[in-house]
Formats: C-alpha cells, sequence, structure tokens
C-alpha cells in the first residue's frame, strides 16, 4: 500500500542542468544586467529547483522542475527588473544624505 501523502510527488530529482539549459540562461543574464540579485538552489528533497529574485530589497522566490515554467517566470522577472532599474535611474536628482550631527 502506498502512502497517500507521498502519491503527490513525482518523486524524482530535479535535473537543474536540463532545466537551465533553455532560454532561462539568457533570461537569467537579463535579471542580472538590470541589477537584481538572482539566486538558485534546489529544495530539500531534491525535487524542485527554488529560484529567487531579490531587487531593492524585495524578493519574490517560486519552485520549478521544467524549463518551460522556469522560462516563462524568468521573463516575468527580466521584464519587471528592466523597468524597475529605468525607473530607479531616471530619478531627476541624486538625493544626497544628511548627516545628523549630536548635540553636545
Amino acid at each position: 500500500m502506498t502512502d497517500w501523502l507521498e502519491e503527490g510527488s513525482a518523486g524524482s530529482q530535479v535535473d537543474v542542468a536540463v532545466v537551465m539549459d533553455s532560454a532561462a540562461n539568457d533570461l537569467a543574464w537579463r535579471v542580472v544586467q538590470a541589477g537584481a540579485l538572482l539566486s538558485f538552489g534546489r529544495t530539500s528533497d531534491g525535487g524542485a529547483l527554488g529560484v529567487t529574485v531579490t531587487m531593492d530589497g524585495r524578493w519574490r522566490r517560486e519552485y520549478f522542475r521544467s524549463s518551460e515554467e522556469l522560462v516563462d517566470w524568468l521573463t516575468g522577472a527580466a521584464e519587471f527588473a528592466e523597468q524597475e532599474a529605468e525607473r530607479l535611474a531616471a530619478s531627476p536628482a541624486r538625493r544626497k544624505r544628511t548627516r545628523g550631527t549630536i548635540a553636545r
């Protein structure tokens, strides 16, 4: 008898090289080129590839088992990162940080 809880998983390891051997590779570089931090890691059971995009202190993480799903997600991530980079660069003037003085 199989365990009902285990029936929902494929029980196989994600092949990261296969998932990344697609348009995902170029899209990943677009995300990084735009200034975002991009990190990859396998889940503890090895069944999925976790991908995190961090930009301007905000982040989003998703999990993938196929290159098609990853390509779709990274397409949106690249578009977001490029638009966000343009928005941040379009600031009319650099703001100077004011340094506080200590009253004695």
